[in-house]
């Protein structure tokens, strides 16, 4: 399932590669809180922190997501403080 496989590839520390897949992929169709909370590089706390300073919804898809708001989400885990 693709769905599971971008989950998979968000705990290696690739979110960035999931967030720049298409939109009408079965990638975009995961929730950005998952991606984050599996994340090496962010985790739960700091994951939903951002997506609540994006105004990101807990519950948004990658496919819901603007533009403005993946290329922060790409910049915050490329680049964590």
């Amino acid at each position: 399932n693709a769905r599971v496989a971008a989950v998979l590839e968000s705990s290696k520390g690739n979110v960035a590669s999931v967030l720049r897949a298409p939109h009408d992929s079965c990638d975009a169709q995961v929730y950005v809180v998952k991606l984050l909370d599996v994340s090496p590089r962010l985790g739960k706390v700091a994951g939903r922190r951002l997506m609540s300073d994006l105004g990101i919804a807990p519950l948004s898809r990658v496919h819901e997501l603007t533009e403005a708001q993946c290329r922060a989400l790409i910049e915050a885990v490329e680049n964590p403080r």
